[in-house]
């Protein structure tokens, strides 16, 4: 577990997690992690996910359900609703892992069935 520090967060904001109680959630986003905090019926709620465990980022423009998936390498999801700013977590976490934002976005190429395969 990362100890506190003095060092200030890129990004932070409330959240919730999905099918679980988080009271005063919130996501907090530094160059080398991603941490969520917040309370749980069971007292004091953390989890640090360093950013070099992150596969990629997925997000969706909605505000009353799920709305940011940080895919793990892994092959785990952390999944979380942000309650304002997904869009610019999605932007920031791209640029901080090396990521195109339009990778993901592009469209397949495709072959036409009359070109042949070089190799």
């Amino acid at each position: 577990m990362f100890t506190p520090s003095t060092e200030s967060p890129l990004l932070t904001n409330r959240c919730r997690l999905p099918q679980r109680s988080l009271w005063f959630g919130r996501a907090l986003l530094y160059e080398d992690r991603v941490r969520i905090q917040g309370w749980t019926w069971r007292g004091r709620y953390e989890r640090v996910i360093p950013t070099d465990r992150i596969d990629r980022v997925q997000w969706w423009a909605v505000i009353d359900d799920v709305n940011f998936m940080l895919h793990l390498k892994d092959g785990g999801a952390v999944p979380l609703q942000l309650l304002k700013g997904a869009g610019t977590w999605n932007v920031k976490l791209h640029d901080l892992l090396g990521q195109s934002l339009m990778a993901h976005h592009s469209p397949p190429s495709v072959q036409r069935k009359d070109e042949k395969v070089s190799s």
